[in-house]
């Protein structure tokens, strides 16, 4: 439940912090001091907001990722994958609003959100090839050298299933044996 919270809460940060971009940009600031302003902070509440729900989704993922390093295949499915598409949608919306209503002009908070949304996104791409590619595989390496490969059967059955569907099978009669 925490693990779909932080990474719904980390999506909702990367949604909004596109819409701190626009509020005051057709402001026609007087004097020098005025324009700096209006290009620097555009929507504070809605920046504060976007960076607390960013926030809090990035620390209950690193506090998930620290809890349960030990489960691999939980850590891919439930933190990193979620993290990474959240973190693409947040990546895909920063530019879709840049360049469809800043016409192609990135503000300060433009800039500041797609570094931010594309470090999350490769981060968790990275984490998540590492842990599938790597860490899964010398587990599941692991797992055949003490266990021993499964062999499924011609209808899926394990080794045992197989066994007992041949001895419950009739031996067809060759022809000119009796």
């Amino acid at each position: 439940m925490l693990a779909s919270f932080s990474t719904w809460i980390l999506l909702a940060g990367f949604v909004l912090f596109p819409g701190t971009f626009t509020s005051l940009q057709n402001i026609n600031a007087s004097s020098q001091v005025e324009q700096r302003l209006v290009n620097v902070v555009t929507q504070v509440p809605l920046f504060v907001i976007a960076f607390l729900c960013s926030g809090i989704g990035a620390a209950g993922m690193c506090y998930l990722w620290w809890r349960w390093r030990n489960n691999y295949i939980w850590l891919v499915n439930q933190i990193f994958l979620p993290g990474l598409l959240n973190s693409l949608a947040g990546v895909i919306s920063t530019l879709a609003n840049v360049f469809g209503v800043q016409h192609g002009e990135f503000s300060t908070t433009g800039k500041v959100t797609i570094i931010v949304t594309t470090i999350t996104a490769g981060i968790s791409g990275i984490l998540t090839l590492f842990y599938s590619l790597w860490l899964l595989r010398r587990v599941k390496k692991e797992h055949d050298r003490v266990i021993g490969k499964e062999r499924a059967g011609k209808h899926g059955e394990g080794l045992v299933e197989q066994m007992k569907r041949k001895a419950n099978e009739k031996e067809p009669v060759k022809p000119g044996i009796v």
